[in-house]
C-alpha cells in the first residue's frame, strides 16, 4: 500500500494560497487569483479524500514538532495533527464545500475591486478550520479556533467602505459610506461576543491542565478514564466549553452576532456562517465527548441551550425581509437542533445533521446570492416574487434547498432531523416537543421565503433579472444532489437501511442506539413529516392570506424578539456613555496638559526658523555672533577707558 500523504498538507495548500495572494497581489491580474484560490482548496480536498479512502480503525497522529519540551509545565506541548472518523469528515466538509463556494465565488465576486484580498481571506479561513479540526491538543484547536474567528471579522468587514462609496453620484455615495459603517459595526460586534465565548475555552483548558495534567486529547481520552477527579470539576469544565462553544455557534445567550454577519458577501454567508465555522462549537462539543460523557449536568445544559436556541431562531425567522436573514435565524436554530442532539449524547446524529446541514444550507445561501446578483443587490423578499420565471435553473435547486431543511422524505434533512428527534423523544420528552414545534415552524418560514421569492407575481424593480451563469449553476446542481441523496448515507434500520454513517462515525464517537419499539419510531417519523407537509401548507395559506404577521407577533418576529434590543439597552447604550465621559475626561486632560505643554514650549518655537539646515546659514549666524561678541567687548572696553 502506497504511504499517505502527510496531514500537514492538508492547511498548508490554502495557507499557501493566502500567502501568495496577500504579498503578491499583482500576480495575479484579473481573476486569477479566484481560480489559484480554488486551486488550493481542491488540493486540499484530494489530500482528505485519499486520507479518507487510505483510513482505517486506528486513528492517526502525526506530531510536527515539540514545543518547549519538559519545561516549566513538566509536560511535552507538541503541534500535531490527529485524523480520525471525525475529523476526516469535517474536513471533507470544510474542503469539497468550500472550493464549490470558491469556484461560485470567482463568478459573484468577478466585478468586486479586492477580488483578490477576498479569496485571500477565504483561504485564510479554510486553513485555520482545517487547523481547527485537525489538532491534537485543545491549545492548537484554540489556535485554529482564533484563526477562524479572525477570518470571519475580515470578510464580515470585506466591504467596510461600502460597495458604492466612491460612486460619482452623491446619494450613491453616501448610500455606500453608511453601508461601511453597518459592516464595520458587525464585524466588531462578531469579534467581540466571539471573545466572550474565547474566555470561556480558555478558562476551560486552564482548568482541564489543572485536573489532568495535560490538554493533548489522546492523553486526556486515556487519563480521564481511570483520573479521580472530583465531578465537579470536570462539571465546571465542560461548562467552560459550553460557554467558548454557545459564542462561535451563535447560541443563546451569544446569538445575535450571528445574523448580523449577513453583512458580508454571501459567499462568506454559505462558507462561514452556515456550512462551517459556526459549527465549529458542534464539533468542540462531539470532540470532547469523552468528558461530556462524565458530566451528565454539563451535557444537559448543552441540550436545553440547543433546544431553545432552536426555538428561539425559528420565532425570530418567521417574518424576516431579508432573503439572507432569513436563513441566518434559520442557521441559528438549525445549529440548536446540533447541541441538543450533541447534549443529550446522541452524537452521531448531531454530526449527521451537520453534515446535511452543509449541504442545504450552503445551496440555500448560494441560491440566494445567485437571486441578489439577478436583482442588482436587492435583497428585500417584498420586492421580489415570481423569480421562477426568470431563473428556473436556480428556482429547482432551492426547491431542493427547502424541502431538504423541511424534512421532506427523500432529502437529507429528513434523515438527520428524524434522527434527533427520535433520540430528544427517548432522552428528554420536553426537548421532543420544543424540537418537533421547530419542525413546523422551519418548514412555514423556509415556506414562505420559497413563496414569496419564486412564486406570484414579480413584484422588482430591475427589468430584466437574468439567471445564473455556468460558474455559479455548477456549485448549485452538486450542492442540490447533494442536499437531496445526502441523507441516503444513513437510513435506519426500520427503513430497510444500516445506518451506515452511524456504523463510520462511530469508530471516533459514542452512537447513541434507539431503544424504543419499531412502531414507536415510525409513529415519530410520520409526527415529523406531518410537521414539515403541516409548515409548507402553512405558509402557503398565510401567502395569499398575508395577515398572520400585521400584528405584535409579526413584529415581536422582526426584532429577534427583542434579543439585540435588551442588550444595547442593557449593555450597548450604558458602555457608550461610558466612553463619551472617559473621552470628554481624556480630552480634558489632553487640553490642560497640551496647554501647559504648549506654554512651555512657545518661546522655543521662536528659534525653530533659525535651524534652517544650510551650511551657509550658519556660517553666517557664526558670522553675526562673533561679530556681536567682538563689539560687545568693544564697547565694554571703550566704556572702561572713558572712566579711567
Amino acid at each position: 500500500m502506497a504511504p499517505l500523504m502527510p496531514l500537514y498538507l492538508l492547511p498548508l495548500f490554502p495557507l499557501i494560497g493566502f500567502a501568495a495572494l496577500m504579498l503578491f497581489p499583482r500576480a495575479f491580474p484579473g481573476k486569477t487569483g479566484g481560480w489559484v484560490a480554488s486551486g488550493a482548496v481542491l488540493a486540499s480536498f484530494l489530500v482528505a479524500v485519499m486520507r479518507f479512502l487510505g483510513q482505517t480503525d486506528t486513528p492517526t497522529h502525526e506530531v510536527l514538532w515539540t514545543w518547549l519540551p519538559n519545561m516549566a509545565l513538566n509536560a511535552n506541548l507538541a503541534v500535531g495533527f490527529w485524523f480520525d472518523q471525525l475529523s476526516a469528515l469535517m474536513a471533507l466538509i470544510i474542503t469539497g464545500v468550500g472550493f464549490l463556494i470558491h469556484l461560485y465565488s470567482i463568478s459573484y465576486m468577478g466585478h468586486d475591486r479586492q477580488f483578490t484580498r477576498f479569496f485571500a481571506f477565504l483561504n485564510f479561513f479554510v486553513a485555520m478550520m482545517l487547523i481547527l479540526v485537525l489538532a491534537d491538543s485543545y491549545p492548537l484547536m484554540f489556535v485554529g479556533w482564533e484563526g477562524v474567528g479572525m477570518a470571519s471579522y475580515l470578510l464580515i468587514g470585506f466591504w467596510f467602505s461600502g460597495r458604492n462609496s466612491e460612486a460619482s453620484d452623491q446619494d450613491l455615495r453616501e448610500a455606500g459610506h453608511r453601508e461601511g459603517i453597518s459592516n464595520s459595526n458587525a464585524a466588531r460586534k462578531a469579534f467581540i461576543m466571539n471573545r466572550i465565548g474565547d474566555l470561556g475555552f480558555m478558562l476551560g483548558m486552564f482548568l482541564l491542565y489543572k485536573l489532568y495534567g495535560t490538554l493533548s486529547i489522546p492523553e486526556l481520552t486515556e487519563r480521564v478514564e481511570g483520573a479521580n477527579v472530583a465531578r465537579a470539576g470536570i462539571e465546571l469544565a465542560c461548562l467552560f466549553l459550553l460557554v467558548g462553544a454557545v459564542g462561535k455557534s451563535g447560541q443563546l445567550p451569544l446569538t445575535t452576532w450571528l445574523p448580523d454577519a449577513m453583512a458580508g458577501p454571501t459567499p462568506v454567508s454559505a462558507l462561514i456562517h452556515a456550512a462551517t465555522m459556526v459549527t465549529a462549537g458542534v464539533y468542540l462539543v462531539a470532540r470532547s465527548h469523552f468528558l461530556y460523557d462524565l458530566a451528565p449536568s454539563a451535557s444537559l445544559w448543552v441540550a436545553w441551550v440547543g433546544g431553545l436556541t432552536a426555538l428561539y431562531g425559528a420565532l425570530s425567522a418567521l417574518n424576516q425581509h431579508d432573503i439572507k436573514k432569513i436563513l441566518a435565524y434559520s442557521t441559528v436554530s438549525q445549529l440548536g437542533y446540533m447541541f441538543m442532539a450533541v447534549g443529550l449524547h446522541a452524537y452521531s446524529a448531531g454530526v449527521f445533521h451537520l453534515l446535511t446541514h452543509a449541504f442545504f444550507k450552503a445551496l440555500l445561501f448560494l441560491s440566494a446570492g445567485a437571486v441578489i446578483h439577478a436583482l442588482h443587490e436587492e435583497q428585500d423578499v417584498r420586492a421580489m416574487g415570481g423569480m421562477r420565471r426568470f431563473m428556473p435553473f436556480t428556482h429547482i435547486v432551492a426547491l431542493m434547498g427547502v424541502l431538504a431543511i423541511a424534512g421532506i422524505p427523500i432529502w437529507s434533512g429528513f434523515f438527520s432531523k428524524d434522527a434527533i428527534l427520535a433520540s430528544a423523544y427517548e432522552a428528554n420528552p420536553l426537548l421532543y416537543v420544543i424540537g418537533l414545534g421547530v419542525a413546523l415552524l422551519t418548514a412555514f418560514y423556509m415556506g414562505r421565503w420559497y413563496f414569496l421569492v419564486w412564486r406570484g407575481e414579480y413584484r422588482g424593480h430591475t427589468s430584466h433579472p437574468h439567471e445564473a451563469d455556468t460558474l455559479m449553476k455548477v456549485p448549485l446542481g452538486i450542492l442540490a444532489a447533494l442536499a437531496t441523496l445526502g441523507g441516503l448515507l444513513n437510513i435506519p434500520t426500520f427503513l430497510g437501511g444500516s445506518h451506515a454513517f452511524d456504523t463510520y462515525l462511530g469508530r471516533a464517537v459514542p452512537v447513541h442506539g434507539h431503544e424504543i419499539a419499531v412502531s414507536t419510531e415510525i409513529l415519530l417519523t410520520v409526527l415529523a413529516v406531518a410537521a414539515g407537509l403541516g409548515g409548507l401548507a402553512w405558509a402557503y395559506v398565510e401567502h395569499k392570506r398575508r395577515s398572520l404577521f400585521d400584528g405584535p407577533l409579526g413584529e415581536a418576529s422582526t426584532r429577534a424578539l427583542y434579543l439585540d434590543d435588551l442588550y444595547n439597552g442593557v449593555v450597548g447604550t450604558p458602555s457608550r456613555a461610558l466612553a463619551a465621559s472617559l473621552d470628554a475626561v481624556d480630552r480634558g486632560v489632553d487640553g490642560t496638559i497640551g496647554g501647559v505643554a504648549s506654554t512651555a514650549s512657545s518661546p522655543g518655537g521662536l528659534f525653530t526658523w533659525w535651524q534652517s539646515g544650510f551650511v551657509r546659514s550658519y556660517a553666517v549666524s557664526m558670522l553675526l555672533g562673533t561679530a556681536l561678541i567682538i563689539g560687545y567687548w568693544a564697547i565694554k572696553t571703550i566704556g572702561m577707558g572713558g572712566g579711567a
